[in-house]
């Protein structure tokens, strides 16, 4: 085997792994060697110096030997083991393509006190200058948790008070983009009885510590993810009822998922190179990660493998093979990712394009078999939510910017257009019901129904509110509000229907208390934003109010003493759509930076990003069984989510 360019500089990616005693650090590292010392069918394969491989086999055979104990943890000071990544091709010609370096210490120094404080001091530079960091978490002590509704077992008070309160310290000396992988070991003793979900809830819901650092990172925009490996895997290893692992005789070690984290640093680097190159002059000599990760996913490994000549093509086929191995975990995991880009976001079940202007409002019937659309083309659109197809076009408006809102008992459809006026159709037969409704001097920018279609509230950039009252023989304005000072783009009812939502160019959300009393609306509080305000939504149990502002950042409110709870960054643009799920769990967004960002509403955590928009996201809205996101955009399409 002939090693090419030997003396070209290669990427060293620092990873520095935080963990207590006993959290499996010293066992992931050997069995991650063993593993992958030899070359994969994917043609990649690690190496270490001599007296570092002598020293990880060693390790390792501890592991293997079932008649002897396990191996001790790391002993002395800091150590540093050097991983080279290198692919092999199909001649045999080896290159060298980056590599990892894991920085290793005693697990003391969350735990104890070590003799020798520069040690801790060096720690915590590591730490500082890491390029990625490994948080491992004690899958023992965390099943202990997961089985315990107290604080009772010691187990428990060691991971909740001390491993893990420890362990943030360091993370917040990170630098604000450096990825944090939360890894967690023995998954093997997990697996079978929680989900992903739920451990990262009850560590959310636990450990403030660690919701807080999860917090601050994701609305840094850096990536943070859980993963779960094994480093011995099933049935090697059986639980004692004294918390103690045996070893089973003539077991054989598989080792779950430890490739994943390096995969990921790799990835994550290489995004963070092509756009630390893209600002220079220098050549980019890999393909653009952030547009085409997706196409580099589904090339043919083999192919690639064929065409590895040169250490450029060697770099390109580690990417493709490290992203089809994170592609196969995301599906796997899909609640992996706890902030940050997602690497493959969900596709679209449905791509919506019979309109030919912008998209203004979606919505479903109360059974979430349709959807109906309106747009800037002036027509309403009635959609088979299961097959994609187009039902039916209600409605022809003559004039654009239309919005459509449908009764409950789906009889009743609403519209508003830019000729100032309301109309109330029958929603089977396209009739129209009453006699347009006008009031606003300038074009409708937003409205709502009531539950039971009798009362309406639109607002307008004329400045105004207006509230209006159906009738047999029509419908009428039984109150105008005029204390906002700019275009009125957002509008939100609670569920109960006390409180009225309204937000706008002025910079205020205004809060109304409904329903009148002394024919008067009484309004009780004013909510400064930093920007416009283009977006409202109510959850379903009325608890929270959630804004969407210009300043790129969405603002969550308890509506019990109206502070604000916390607030999501992670847009690039302006908000321009809020939707909560019926469940209260979801929170979704759209902006101008043509993303939807799915957010778990409970812990402020960022699920997933959902890509394919070529323009502003308009409106957006949920199913009433949870499963479905339907978004609208001015690029003219209508796109359907699964949610999961």
């Amino acid at each position: 085997m002939k090693i090419k360019n030997p003396e070209i500089y290669i990427k060293n990616y620092k990873i520095i792994t935080l963990g207590a005693s006993g959290a499996g650090k010293t066992v992931f590292l050997a069995s991650l060697f063993r593993q992958l010392s030899t070359q994969t069918s994917e043609g990649f394969f690690l190496e270490v110096s001599i007296k570092q491989g002598q020293e990880l086999n060693k390790i390792y055979s501890k592991i293997f030997d079932t008649d002897k104990g396990w191996p001790l943890g790391t002993i002395g000071g800091v150590t540093q083991t050097i991983f080279t990544c290198c692919v092999t091709n199909l001649a045999l010609e080896k290159f060298p393509v980056c590599q990892f370096t894991y920085i290793d210490y005693p697990g003391d120094i969350l735990t104890g006190i070590l003799p020798n404080q520069d040690d801790i001091f060096d720690f915590q530079q590591e730490v500082s200058n890491a390029d990625a960091v490994l948080v491992m978490i004690d899958g023992l002590k965390l099943l202990k948790l997961m089985q315990e509704k107290d604080l009772d077992n010691e187990a428990v008070r060691q991971l909740l008070l001390i491993d893990l309160p420890n362990t943030m310290q360091l993370v917040n000396i990170c630098k604000r983009d450096t990825p944090v992988h939360f890894i967690i070991s023995k998954w093997d003793l997990l697996e079978d009885d929680y989900k992903l979900s739920y451990i990262t809830e009850r560590l959310l819901e636990k450990v403030p510590e660690f919701k807080n650092v999860v917090h601050s990172r994701v609305q840094a925009g850096c990536p943070v993810r859980l993963i779960p490996v094994s480093s011995i895997g099933m049935d090697f290893a059986t639980l004692l009822p004294d918390g103690s692992m045996k070893k089973k005789p003539g077991a054989i070690p598989k080792p779950f998922q430890l490739e994943i984290p390096i995969a990921y640093v790799l990835i994550d680097g290489v995004k963070a190179d092509i756009k630390a190159l893209k600002s220079s002059s220098e050549n980019i000599p890999l393909l653009d990660l952030v547009k085409k990760i997706k196409e580099l996913a589904h090339v043919n490994q083999e192919k690639s493998l064929q065409e590895v000549k040169d250490r450029d093509t060697a770099r390109k086929h580690l990417v493709i093979s490290f992203l089809k191995h994170l592609k196969d975990f995301e599906e796997r995991f899909p609640k992996a990712n706890l902030g940050g880009e997602v690497l493959f976001a969900p596709e679209p079940i449905h791509n919506l394009t019979k309109h030919e202007k912008v998209v203004c409002s979606v919505g479903f019937t109360s059974d979430g078999r349709t959807l109906f659309s309106s747009s800037d083309d002036r027509t309403v659109l009635f959609w088979d939510v299961a097959r994609g197809n187009l039902q039916k076009k209600i409605v022809q408006e003559k004039s654009g910017w239309v919005l459509a809102n449908l009764s409950q008992d789906n009889k009743l459809l609403f519209t508003a257009s830019a000729d100032k006026s309301i109309k109330v159709w029958d929603a089977n037969t396209g009739k129209l019901l009453y006699k347009p409704l006008k009031e606003h001097s300038e074009p409708i920018s937003g409205f709502v129904v009531s539950s039971d279609g009798r009362t309406l509230i639109s607002s307008s950039r004329d400045q105004t509110v207006k509230i209006w009252q159906l009738e047999t023989n029509g419908g009428r304005v039984i109150h105008s509000l005029s204390e906002h000072q700019g275009y009125i783009y957002a509008l939100a009812v609670s569920p109960n229907g006390q409180t009225l939502a309204t937000a706008g160019t002025d910079k205020k959300m205004l809060i109304w208390e409904l329903p009148i009393k002394n024919d008067k609306f009484q309004k009780f509080l004013a909510l400064k934003h930093p920007s416009f305000i283009k977006a409202l939504a109510f959850s379903s149990d009325g608890k929270m109010l959630v804004s969407g502002c210009g300043d790129k950042t969405i603002y969550v409110w308890d509506t019990n003493t109206w502070n604000l709870k916390y607030n999501l960054e992670g847009h690039t643009g302006a908000i321009w759509s809020l939707a909560i799920s019926p469940d209260n769990r979801i929170l979704a967004s759209g902006s101008n930076d043509c993303t939807i960002k799915v957010w778990n509403l409970s812990t402020g955590t960022l699920k997933t990003a959902l890509t394919g928009h070529t323009g502003i996201i308009t409106t957006l809205a949920f199913s009433p069984d949870n499963q479905t996101l339907a978004s609208g955009s001015d690029d003219k399409t209508i796109k359907i989510w699964r949610i999961v």
